[in-house]
């Protein structure tokens, strides 16, 4: 099976929206230590969601999108190559505040509002 990883958020500041970077992410003294996407656990990635909360006085996204791909939907001997397991990760913070911080085992809708 393989495993991808999607990490990225969103300052919404007063001057308007600037996307977050994995590579933004891994470069943070929060994050020392982590050398990759799956290093970064859900505790990491709220304290970095926080920090720039803090920072930027304003609402801060940060999602966590990990998704399994293997062989499902196996008919007539065919298969096909999809994700057959994801876990999704979605905190929120507001000026240093947590307003939100979920875990789901689908794509988290309310990151639909800020993409």
């Amino acid at each position: 099976m393989e495993v991808e990883f999607n990490i990225a958020g969103r300052i919404l500041s007063a001057g308007g929206a600037r996307v977050i970077t994995l590579a933004e992410i891994l470069a943070s003294p929060v994050a020392a230590g982590a050398g990759s996407a799956a290093d970064l656990t859900e505790d990491v990635l709220a304290a970095y969601c926080k920090a720039e909360s803090e920072k930027f006085q304003c609402k801060v996204y940060l999602w966590k999108d990990r998704e399994e791909y293997g062989n499902a939907n196996v008919f007539n001997g065919g298969s096909d190559y999809e994700v057959v397991n994801e876990i999704c990760f979605l905190c929120i913070y507001d000026c240093g505040n947590e307003m939100a911080r979920e875990t789901t085992d689908h794509w988290n809708e309310k990151i639909d509002a800020v993409i």
